[in-house]
């Protein structure tokens, strides 16, 4: 990856966040209010692909909460954004391998993509040795990613993607979780699946996230909603929302 060159971003560019922001948080206080909501999910601004500039400017704008999918870009961006003035939470969201769970941890308060036991056992071990270099590190922020495909459209291939744990999986994967001191059980988090409607995916994960609760009651967060289906999200008792193209526009291609 080539290494990223700070230009701070353009008062056109702040504006354009500006207006993006309140777009998107006029949505959710509308959703909120629809579901009979008296408290907002927060938003977490997801900034993938975009320039650590624009982590700077959405700091500007209030924003204290960012996500991001790729280890090699988040953490060099974490670090520029740090050096001009923004020093937001940051949330890994995407597919982790488990090799690069102390790289991860380097930037990240929470790991929203937890599947397996294997990647649990090594965020443990990485928050923990973070822990006796920071004694006044808080635990590790883990979310455990569902399948929410049905059986149906499960693929075949052992080689497609995962996309997070089977829901037989998680009280397994919960415990061990709980069982590690350097890090915290929030929750849960999902996608809704391509092609279906998100609302009975996302009623779904609630329901498995109330019986997280009745074993896990610390358990309580849901990570649920993008762009497109926040609203179902809203509706179905999400506490964290993803959103990045509604705010920060259009992706950049990687080629």
């Amino acid at each position: 990856m080539t290494e990223e060159v700070f230009t701070p971003a353009t008062a056109e560019r702040v504006q354009e966040l500006s207006q993006n922001l309140s777009a998107v948080r006029e949505r959710i206080a509308l959703a909120t209010a629809a579901a009979g909501r008296s408290v907002e999910p927060e938003l977490i601004v997801v900034t993938k692909f975009f320039p650590a500039s624009d982590v700077v400017a959405l700091h500007g704008l209030g924003v204290r909460e960012v996500g991001e999918n790729r280890e090699q870009e988040a953490g060099p961006k974490a670090v520029l954004a740090a050096e001009h003035g923004a020093t937001p939470r940051w949330h890994f969201i995407g597919q982790l391998q488990s090799n690069k769970a102390a790289r991860v941890l380097r930037f990240a308060s929470e790991v929203h993509s937890v599947d397996r036991a294997g990647l649990v056992t090594a965020l443990a071990k990485a928050a923990a040795r973070r822990a006796e270099t920071d004694t006044g590190a808080e635990p590790t922020g883990i979310y455990l990613q569902v399948d929410l495909r049905g059986e149906d459209s499960l693929s075949e291939d052992p080689h497609a993607p995962r996309g997070g744990a089977r829901p037989q999986e998680l009280a397994g994967l919960a415990e061990l979780v709980a069982n590690s001191p350097a890090l915290r059980l929030r929750g849960l988090m999902a996608v809704a699946p391509l092609g279906e409607d998100p609302r009975p995916a996302f009623e779904r994960l609630a329901a498995l996230s109330e019986r997280l609760r009745s074993d896990h009651p610390e358990a309580r967060e849901l990570s649920a909603g993008m762009s497109g289906d926040l609203e179902a999200a809203v509706a179905a008792g999400a506490t964290r929302l993803r959103i990045g193209s509604d705010v920060l526009g259009r992706r950049a291609s990687l080629l």
